[in-house]
C-alpha cells in the first residue's frame, strides 16, 4: 500500500514549521502520513488533541473527490497516541476509490487515494427509475424508490444518491440512513425514507431543519454513476430528476374515492383509478382480487404516475360477486394509511390514531 504524497508546498511548510518546534523543544517528530491496509486507513503523526468536531475534522474519506460529497460511513479508532484509524462500515467493493483528506495541521491538508483496482468490465447497469414517477411531490413524501437494470452492490448508496435545491446546492440529511440498506430480494430497487422527524409537525427536526423538500420548490434528485453493481462496476450514465414540490398532503386513504372499472367481458381487465398517487410498491401488493372468499390469479401493473391499478386475470372472469380487498399496509406517497395521516394532529379530535385494518369493495362481473 502506498503512503500518500506530501500534498500541497503550503502542508509541507506547516510540518516543517511544526517539526522544528518539536526539535527545539527536545521531543522526537514523525513525518505525518497516510496508509491503507486490510481495509483500514490509518493516519499517523498526529499531535493535537481531539478536535472539537470529532476525528471528522481532521481525517475525511469519500468515494469521490467532490468536497460536498458525504463523507464515507464509518468509525475512528484513536486507542493508539499519534495514530488515527478509519475503519469503513462496509468494506469497499473492488473499484471503488477512497479520496481522503488528512488535516493534522488544519487546512489545507493533503490527500491521498486509495482502493482496489477493478476488474476491467464495461459498465452495463443502470439507474432506469426513480418512483414516486409524478414530476409533483407532496412536501411531506415519506420515501422514494430507485430501480436498477441489475442487482447493486450495498453498502455505499447514501453516498451516490443526492438530493440538490434549485440552486444545486446539496441537501443536508435527507434520508434516516437505515442499516442494512432497504434493498428488495432482487439488488434491483432500493426503498429510502426521507427523515420523518423533519416531516412531522411539532417534532425538534422539523421546526429546526424544516423538511427535507420545501413546498414551492423544485428539487433534483440524482444517481451518481459512480454507485457500483454487483459485479463491481460502475453505473453505465448518471440519472436524475427534477420535481416540482407541492404543498403537504395530510388525508388518509379512502377507498370510497376509488373510482372502479369493472370488466364488462370475461376477457377484460380491472381497472382502478386513485385520486392521487399511491406507494409504488405497496400498492402492488396489497390491492388483491378475491371471488367466494379464493384469490384471483392475474397480473398487477400501476400506471399513470401510480393514480391506476390494472389487474388481468391469468383465466377468464368467472360471472358473479368479486371483492377488491386492500389490506391496511397501503400508503400514498406521503405515508398516509386507511383511515389514519402519518402525520397526526393530536390536538385534533377528529383524527385516528390508528389505522383500519383493512377494506373491501365489492364489485359484479356479468360478461356480455
Amino acid at each position: 500500500m502506498r503512503r500518500a504524497e506530501g500534498g500541497s508546498l503550503s502542508a509541507r511548510l506547516v510540518f516543517l514549521v511544526w517539526a522544528f518546534v518539536l526539535i527545539a523543544c527536545g521531543q522526537q517528530s514523525y513525518e505525518p502520513g497516510v496508509t491503507y491496509k486490510n481495509g483500514v486507513v490509518v493516519a499517523t503523526g498526529y499531535t493535537g488533541g481531539s478536535p472539537y468536531g470529532g476525528w471528522r475534522d481532521v481525517l475525511q474519506v469519500r468515494t469521490s473527490n467532490d468536497p460536498s460529497a458525504p463523507l464515507v460511513l464509518g468509525d475512528y479508532d484513536d486507542s493508539t497516541p499519534g495514530v488515527i484509524k478509519f475503519i469503513p462500515r462496509y468494506p469497499p467493493s473492488p473499484g471503488v476509490v477512497l479520496h481522503v483528506k488528512y488535516k493534522p495541521f488544519g487546512e489545507p491538508g493533503f490527500t491521498a487515494v486509495f482502493g482496489e483496482p477493478a476488474e476491467t468490465i464495461a459498465p452495463t447497469t443502470r439507474a432506469a427509475r426513480i418512483y414516486p414517477s409524478t414530476n409533483e411531490w407532496p412536501a411531506n413524501t415519506l420515501k422514494m424508490y430507485v430501480e436498477f437494470s441489475a442487482p447493486m452492490a450495498s453498502g455505499d448508496a447514501y453516498t451516490h444518491i443526492r438530493v440538490r435545491d434549485a440552486e444545486g446546492r446539496i441537501v443536508e440529511g435527507p434520508f434516516v440512513e437505515i442499516e442494512p440498506e432497504l434493498w428488495d430480494p432482487t439488488g434491483t430497487r432500493l426503498t429510502l425514507l426521507f427523515d420523518p422527524g423533519r416531516i412531522k409537525r411539532g417534532l425538534v427536526d422539523n421546526e429546526s431543519s424544516g423538511p427535507p423538500l420545501m413546498p414551492g420548490r423544485t428539487v433534483t434528485i440524482e444517481v451518481d454513476p459512480a454507485m457500483r453493481d454487483a459485479r463491481g462496476a460502475p453505473l453505465s450514465e448518471k440519472l436524475t430528476r427534477t420535481v416540482r414540490v407541492t404543498d403537504a398532503v395530510r388525508l388518509p386513504v379512502d377507498v370510497k374515492a376509488w373510482r372502479i372499472d369493472a370488466p364488462k367481458s370475461a376477457s377484460d381487465d380491472l381497472v382502478i383509478a386513485f385520486p392521487r398517487p399511491l406507494d409504488h410498491a405497496l400498492a402492488q401488493r396489497a390491492i388483491s382480487i378475491s371471488r367466494e372468499g379464493s384469490r384471483v390469479a392475474g397480473k398487477v401493473a400501476l400506471e399513470d404516475d401510480e393514480t391506476r391499478f390494472r389487474f388481468t386475470p391469468d383465466a377468464e372472469w368467472k360471472s358473479g360477486a368479486h371483492e377488491i380487498v386492500v389490506d391496511g399496509v397501503i400508503e400514498d406517497v406521503a405515508g398516509n394509511r386507511l383511515g389514519k395521516v402519518f402525520d397526526v394532529d393530536t390536538s385534533d379530535p377528529t383524527q385516528s390514531t390508528s389505522a383500519t385494518p383493512s377494506a373491501t369493495i365489492a364489485f359484479e362481473v356479468v360478461p356480455s
